[in-house]
This record gives structure tokens, sequence and C-alpha cells, in this order.
């Protein structure tokens, strides 16, 4: 596996440096963005900084020949309707965004609608915890998840697969139906300080438990690979 998501709330290079020690080419440091203030979410203008932090620890990388790179990323923030609380011009100057719901998380009706706003969304290439269940406290929204899996793998998007152990979400049944619709799978790992990084295994785990191919996980692209699957995403 070539690489692992974590959100990365200020340890940029421990994350990098810990990623390197369990053998990852890449890592993509996802912190919330604006929306999200309870959390520090990033706005437009710190995003632009951690942009630049990154470039220069890309650099450092390649001065030592190291063969990792670190994606400019987040996690967006979505509104109930979908709506992303982010410009789009400060979205583009990213690797990959992932989209993710944090509001309006106990309504009981039908929410398919909201999922398949999200992964309309052009600035979207990963939808992020989607059922967004935690264990003891929020069994997670209801939708037509085959419609919802079905969308994504029509637009080449991945819904992800969220290792934290109260989440782990796509929980094991709605992953089979993403395999069976055919939408790419991501793994992430939601991790915080950098001793989280080992929730990678619990991602892996559960795609083992559904059988999912390392073809149609994401995590298993080479860079190039990946590069070439953003692009071709960015273009549309």
């Amino acid at each position: 596996m070539h690489t692992v998501w974590s959100d990365g709330s200020g340890t940029i290079s421990p994350m990098a440096e810990t990623a390197i020690q369990r053998g990852y080419h890449y890592i993509a440091i996802t912190d919330h963005t604006k929306g999200l203030k309870i959390a520090g979410g990033l706005d437009e203008e710190r995003l632009e900084q951690q942009g630049r932090e990154i470039m220069d620890l890309n650099r450092l990388f390649r001065h030592r020949g190291t063969d990792f790179t670190i994606l400019r990323s987040a996690e967006m923030n979505l509104s109930p309707t979908g709506e992303a609380d982010m410009a789009p011009s400060a979205l583009r100057n990213l690797d990959l965004v992932l989209g993710c719901f944090h509001s309006a998380l106990r309504r009981a009706d039908d929410q398919t609608s909201r999922y398949i706003a999200a992964l309309q969304n052009s600035d979207i290439q990963i939808l992020g915890h989607p059922q967004t269940r935690i264990y003891n406290h929020r069994e997670g929204l209801q939708a037509d998840w085959r419609r919802v899996c079905a969308e994504a793998a029509r637009l080449d998007k991945a819904v992800e697969i969220d290792g934290y152990p109260d989440r782990q979400d796509l929980r094991l049944s709605l992953l089979k139906i993403a395999k069976e619709e055919g939408a790419k799978i991501s793994l992430g790992t939601d991790a915080h300080p950098p001793e989280q990084l080992v929730y990678m295994e619990l991602s892996l785990a559960t795609a083992a438990l559904a059988k999912i191919q390392p073809e149609q996980i994401i995590n298993f692209m080479t860079s190039t690979l990946l590069r070439r699957w953003l692009d071709g995403l960015h273009s549309r």
C-alpha cells in the first residue's frame, strides 16, 4: 500500500516522518476547513499557508533523496445540502479534497440527495466517513447507498473507509454495496497524532473482510497512477 490519509492537526512533519517509517510513498494531510470552527478549521488563507509548508517539506524530501511526497489536501466541510464551505479557487491548488458532512447528522429521513450533491461537486474526489456514524453516540445517516455508490462509480470518485476505531465508516454491509457498484475505495485513518496512523490497519482489515481487490482501492495506486486519476477528475 502506498499511502494514508490523515488529519494533520498541526503535526505535518511528524505525520510525514511516521508515514515514511511505515513504508508509505505519500501521505495526504486533510485538515478540516473553515466551516467546522470547533475543530479549528482552516480558511483559505491558512490553507494556502499550510500548502507552502507542505511544498517546503517536499523539497526537503527531494533533497534527501527520499521517495516520499505530501499531498496538499483538505477535509472540506459540507452543508446538509451538499454545499462546500471553501472558495473553488482555493481548492484548485490542492491535490485532493475529501468532502464530509459534520452537521444535521441525526436526521432519520432519507438523505440520498445530499450525498449525490456532494459527489457531483467537481472539487471533491473522495466522500469521507460517508455514513457519519460513531459507536455508542450516533447511528449515522440513512440513504439509498446503492444509488450513492453507483453515482460515485459513474463519476470515478471514491468513498472512504474511515479506520478511526469509533467510526469504521463505511461499515462492512455498505462497503459490500460499494464493491458491487464499482466505486473506488479510499482507506483513511482520521489520525490526529502520528501514532494514530496505525488505524490504517483497521481500514485495511475492513476492506479485506469485504473482499475488495487492491485495484479498486486508490491507496494502492503508485504516485503516478494516483496523479493520473486526480488529473482526470480535475480536468472535468
